[in-house]
């Protein structure tokens, strides 16, 4: 019994190399200017309202962080102003 879970460790720590930068159950924030998600309503024709929310446009990018080479996620505005510097 002892073997199974001496094993697992391992086959975790593989299937962590082999995901992507992010996914969808991280917080949506930006790491420069920590921008998050706006809330707000759908409303419909008819004035149906239902709740939505408008994500932020965040992109993986290589930059220094403390002279390091660093994956941050960063939101396109940040980009376009240069308050990042790219690796």
């Amino acid at each position: 019994m002892a073997r199974i879970f001496a094993k697992a460790p391992e086959r975790f720590a593989e299937a962590a190399r082999n995901t992507k930068v992010w996914s969808k159950v991280m917080a949506q924030v930006c790491d420069i200017c920590g921008k998050g998600p706006q809330f707000g309503n759908n409303i419909s024709h008819a004035h149906n309202i239902t709740r939505r929310r408008w994500s932020v446009n965040l992109q993986a990018v290589k930059a220094l962080v403390n002279g390091q080479p660093k994956r941050i996620r960063v939101c396109a505005s940040c980009i376009k102003s240069g308050k990042i510097a790219k690796a």
